[in-house]
C-alpha cells in the first residue's frame, strides 16, 4: 500500500495567502502594460503626424505655397498627390490623414470644431483615450498682425 501525502490545513492556508499576496502585487503590473502600450501608440502617431507635417511644410516652402489657405498636394509632386494642405500642413480630414498615416490602427472621428479631427485606437475607442489633431490656422493678433499657427497635437490618455 502506498502512503498518501497529505498537507495540513495550516500549510494550505499559508500557500493560499502567499499566492494572494503575490497576485495583489503582480496584477497591477500586468494591467499597466496595456495602458502603457495604448499611450505609446498614441504618442507614436503624434510623432508620425508631426514628421509628415514637417516634410510637407518643407516641400511647400520650396514650392512657395506654404501660405495658401488650401492647397492640393498635387503641386508638391506625384509622390504626395491626393491630399490637401492648410498653410503647408495636412488638413484635418480623414481622407488626407489616411493618405499619410500607415496601417489600420487608427479610427477617425470628426469633431464639432472645424479643422479638428480625433484619432482613436481602432481596438480601443474611448472618449478619454485619443489623439486630437488641429490643422494649421490663421490668426489675427490684436495689433492687426496676421500669424499662422502650426498644427496642434493633443493626446488625452486619462482613460487608456
Amino acid at each position: 500500500m502506498k502512503k498518501r501525502i497529505e498537507f495540513p490545513l495550516v500549510e494550505m492556508m499559508l500557500i493560499v495567502i502567499l499566492l494572494s499576496i503575490l497576485a495583489f502585487f503582480a496584477l497591477p503590473k500586468f494591467v499597466d502594460v496595456g495602458i502603457e502600450a495604448r499611450i505609446k501608440s498614441l504618442n507614436a502617431t503624434v510623432l508620425s503626424l508631426s514628421s509628415v507635417n514637417r516634410m510637407l511644410y518643407s516641400r511647400a516652402v520650396i514650392k512657395g505655397v506654404q501660405n495658401n489657405a488650401l492647397q492640393s498636394t498635387d503641386s508638391l509632386g506625384e509622390k504626395d498627390a491626393g491630399a490637401y494642405l492648410v498653410y503647408g500642413e495636412l488638413r484635418a480630414k480623414e481622407s488626407d490623414l489616411k493618405r499619410f498615416l500607415e496601417g489600420d490602427l487608427v479610427e477617425y472621428a470628426a469633431t464639432n470644431e472645424s479643422g479638428v479631427m480625433r484619432l482613436y485606437l481602432d481596438s480601443f475607442k474611448n472618449d478619454a483615450c485619443y489623439l486630437e489633431y488641429q490643422q494649421a490656422t490663421q490668426k489675427v493678433m490684436p495689433d492687426g498682425q496676421v500669424m499662422i499657427q502650426k498644427a496642434l497635437y493633443r493626446v488625452k490618455s486619462t482613460g487608456c
